[in-house]
């Protein structure tokens, strides 16, 4: 995913500065003094020095997704990651120099959420976009030391932020729960009081996927009513196991009705 980041990086510099053919390098190695000793020609150097996760952006909330066959996808949301680039040019004169680092930082400016045509990658696809800001001026505390360990001489640069989804967790897949049975009494007794919760899908007729909302699902000889919604999906909590009948009627009017045992296999409604 990172290297996705970079190209994605280097792809929107070259078109937003913009940088013609053969006129900048886009680098993105380290800025030892071994590799400046080696150009030949100006370079922006895009160099990734600190990772970490933003946590303000962390969601643990489970995403459901259906699939052709009726079956579900469940997936914690990728994590969202900071990485900061400290963006440096390196020409023969200074003139040169502060005029790339000038139009870097217009772009910086102007870039709060890289374009749908830059992303390279599995960044095409993501569900969240990338977004970049400027570090703040304490971001990089003490710079001098940083080139000191890169064994090189101190360089103007600008650092930017650019935060990245991270997808790092495996789906869960498999049928959906229906059936949810609570039994509640005193230790070391017999089990005195049952409640069973109960779930189902109404969808048309051969259609696994399907789903159809706004349709009115009763039991008999109970108060419990639910109103599909657009998921085509309906609850009742606290069922008395045994026979029972759910009754169906959608917005046009369609009725009918359908026999189930609580517990049981299922209690979706074909239309």
């Amino acid at each position: 995913m990172f290297n996705d980041v970079d190209e994605t990086l280097k792809q929107h510099l070259i078109a937003d500065l913009p940088i013609a053919p053969g006129e900048v390098d886009v680098s993105f190695e380290r800025p030892t003094r071994e590799w400046s000793g080696r150009l030949t020609r100006p370079t922006l150097n895009c160099f990734l020095y600190d990772i970490r996760e933003r946590t303000a952006f962390r969601d643990d909330t489970m995403l459901r997704q259906k699939n052709a066959n009726g079956s579900y996808r469940m997936r914690v949301p990728a994590r969202r990651i900071d990485l900061s680039y400290m963006i440096t040019a390196w020409t023969r004169e200074p003139e040169d120099e502060h005029r790339i680092l000038a139009r870097v930082l217009g772009s910086m400016f102007r870039t709060g959420e890289f374009p749908p045509e830059r992303l390279q990658g599995a960044l095409i696809d993501s569900e969240y976009p990338l977004v970049a800001r400027i570090a703040p001026g304490d971001h990089l505390t003490k710079p001098a030391d940083l080139w000191g360990v890169l064994d090189n001489e101190l360089h103007t640069g600008v650092v930017w932020i650019i935060t990245a989804p991270l997808d790092a967790f495996a789906p869960i897949e498999g049928p959906l729960v229906t059936t949810r049975e609570l039994r509640t009494g005193a230790l070391a007794e017999e089990w005195r009081e049952t409640s069973i919760q109960i779930a189902g899908v109404v969808r048309p007729k051969g259609d696994l996927a399907g789903a159809v909302s706004g349709v009115r699902v009763s039991m008999d000889g109970t108060a419990f009513v639910a109103i599909t919604g657009d998921d085509g999906r309906y609850a009742f909590p606290g069922v008395p196991p045994g026979s029972r009948v759910l009754r169906f009627e959608t917005s046009d009017g369609q009725r009918g009705e359908k026999a189930v045992t609580v517990p049981g296999p299922t209690y979706d409604i074909e239309l």
